[in-house]
């Protein structure tokens, strides 16, 4: 897997040329589809991935959405989202494909460029179950039905994503990240719905629907305390914020030597968000940030140098409301540099060890 830099997708951008035009200059290599919560709150994260899924209702006078358990799509085998899962056609996946104006662009430029990988995503199913409630007020996490029927939901999404990339161009290897906001509270040991070992279920029920249609499992969870949970899964990229989470990858559970010498990747995403900082920082204090988190997982793991710098994938995309287009776009300049960096550095130590 020979890709060094990657967008999380959320951009700051009004215009939709210009993002097709970011894309094109910086990214036609790994095209993503991008967010755009600033074009319309319809693009942000959490809305686009809850209007695909069959019995999602806006509760106007609360001003917040949830599932209607109680709907036939819950109720009857022969219609709704269980038939759809089912018995899977193109047309049905169409039905959950991404609520994005900005879809159809990204497809459009998998066309022109004809890349060997794109990135897609979903809002996982864990998060949904969390931030999502059933008509009782219960979280859907916790409604055995529902929440069974919200990772249905969650596959459809994937495969929909996938099947639309390759109607594009076949042989293409889409990366989809999960993004799974919520993981770090999911687990509780004392209960039911909660445990380890269900949460564990749900991701590698994902990563399997993943593989089998033809793309590359890659999980994004800023509050996830145990990466054991999704390398476990079987996830080839995690996404961290070392900012915040290299701690976590101190744990000698982890077994990161099998991770890394099965070639799968930790994907840094080390860039600042802020406006303030992204003005004030440059790619060789990036780099040095880098170099110490690299030192440290080397000497407590035990692992090659080399190892961790040929694994490593650099992110840039979270960025903070406050960041501008030109802003945005030093920050992307950033990373493409630090990754360029980072793979020239691997190369020497190869050669030294």
């Amino acid at each position: 897997m020979s890709i060094s830099c990657l967008h999380l997708g959320v951009l700051p951008h009004k215009n939709i040329n210009a993002v097709v035009d970011i894309i094109s200059k910086y990214f036609s290599d790994v095209p993503f589809w991008a967010q755009l919560p600033n074009y319309s709150s319809v693009e942000g994260n959490f809305l686009q991935f809850l209007t695909p899924i069959p019995g999602v209702k806006n509760d106007i006078l609360k001003k917040k959405y949830y599932l209607d358990t109680k709907s036939y799509i819950y109720e009857t085998r022969s219609s709704g989202i269980v038939k759809d899962f089912e018995d899977l056609s193109f047309n049905k996946l169409k039905k959950y494909r991404p609520n994005s104006v900005f879809f159809d662009y990204f497809l459009r430029v998998i066309d022109e460029y004809k890349p060997q990988y794109a990135k897609g995503q979903i809002v996982g199913p864990i998060t949904l179950g969390l931030l999502l409630a059933d008509e009782s007020g219960t979280p859907v996490i916790e409604n055995m039905k529902a929440m069974d029927l919200l990772i249905k939901s969650s596959c459809m999404q994937i495969i929909s994503q996938i099947c639309e990339m390759k109607s594009v161009y076949p042989v293409i290897k889409p990366f989809i990240f999960v993004d799974e906001a919520e993981l770090g509270r999911a687990v509780i040991s004392d209960n039911a719905f909660r445990s380890r070992r269900k949460i564990l279920a749900i991701l590698k029920t994902l990563v399997k629907t993943i593989k089998d249609n033809g793309g590359i499992p890659a999980i994004s969870a800023s509050s996830c305390l145990d990466w054991s949970i999704p390398l476990e899964a079987g996830f080839e990229i995690i996404s961290i914020n070392p900012d915040s989470q290299f701690v976590t990858l101190l744990n000698k559970n982890l077994k990161l030597d099998k991770y890394f010498n099965l070639g799968k990747k930790i994907a840094w995403n080390i860039l600042p968000n802020r406006l303030d900082a992204i003005k004030n920082t440059d790619v060789h204090s990036l780099f040095s940030k880098y170099l110490d988190y690299v030192v440290r997982l080397k000497n407590f793991h035990k692992l090659h140098r080399s190892l961790i710098l040929n694994n490593s994938i650099v992110t840039v995309g979270n960025y903070d409301s406050s960041v501008t287009d030109t802003i945005a776009e030093k920050s992307i300049v950033l990373a493409k540099s630090l990754a360029d960096k980072i793979q020239q550095e691997a190369i020497i130590t190869l050669d030294e060890e």
